[in-house]
């Protein structure tokens, strides 16, 4: 089973490789390049722009790793909202006043 999962990603990888070159060297338009590829343009494009960001570690990554980002950080930012939404509607209440006193200033009977 590892050996198909692996096989898999590799393929995935060698493709986006070539996509990549195809946009990059051969100077295809990213129309081009999905449309020879059977694959959506924006996901072409995602695919370049994380390219030219990371460079050739971007075409190692799977679609679960992808997708595994994408879930934290969409909990992160729902996380976030919830938080500063709370912070916001909070009415902080002053601090009561505290009356300070010497023990010796005589309204204790002492």
């Amino acid at each position: 089973m590892e050996k198909t999962s692996t096989k898999a990603r590799d393929n995935a990888a060698a493709q986006r490789r070539q996509i990549i070159q195809r946009v990059l060297v051969d100077g295809w338009s990213l129309a081009q390049a999905a449309a020879a590829f059977g694959l959506d343009e924006r996901l072409v494009a995602r695919w370049l722009a994380d390219y030219r960001r990371r460079g050739m570690v971007s075409l190692r990554d799977d679609a679960a790793s992808e997708g595994a980002v994408r879930r934290v950080v969409g909990s992160l930012r729902f996380v976030a909202a919830r938080f500063f939404r709370r912070r916001d509607a909070r009415q902080v209440e002053p601090n009561p006043c505290v009356e300070l006193r010497r023990a010796d200033d005589g309204r204790h009977g002492g």
